[in-house]
């Protein structure tokens, strides 16, 4: 393990919140690229693990479910949940509520290859902050949890520019 680098703090700078979205568009990016040799081992694409992580997320749910947490359309999901059910990680049942609806739940061979997935991200996770300071890293957590509890909130509204 190395020691954490103490690097020199600049003075504070006044960012945009677009700066915010642009550095965690570019983490995400640094860490699914990471991550992509993980998935290719286990014989799934990142659209897959999306689909399987919303599965496991929502517990039974519908295809249109787990499309509208995605902002796609149901049949771009489609293809890939019929590869994860016919790879055995995920399982399609008819609704015992509604006869007509399919519900979706992940199988035990789909939740044993979400937590190896996890398990890999935790990994590239670890080897990114490993020389970050203890107090860096809570911080950056703090404040992502502060963002993500503000974002859920009913009252955010997106501010439209004036043209």
């Amino acid at each position: 393990m190395h020691a954490p680098l103490r690097t020199p703090r600049a003075p504070p700078v006044a960012l945009e919140p677009e700066d915010l979205m642009s550095s965690v568009h570019e983490v995400m990016g640094s860490v699914l690229r990471r991550l992509a040799p993980t998935l290719e081992e286990e014989g799934i694409t990142l659209g897959q693990f999306w689909a399987l992580h919303l599965v496991s997320s929502l517990g039974q749910t519908s295809l249109t479910s787990v499309a509208r947490h995605l902002s796609v359309a149901p049949p771009t999901v489609c293809g890939n949940v019929d590869q994860l059910v016919r790879s055995g990680f995920v399982s399609r049942h008819r609704s015992e509520q509604d006869r007509r609806a399919v519900e979706l739940t992940l199988t035990p061979s789909g939740r044993r290859l979400e937590a190896r997935i996890w398990r890999a991200v935790g990994q590239v996770m670890r080897s990114a902050t490993d020389e970050l300071s203890g107090e860096d890293v809570a911080t950056a957590t703090r404040v992502f949890r502060e963002l993500r509890i503000r974002l859920e909130r009913p009252s955010v509204e997106l501010r439209r520019e004036a043209s």
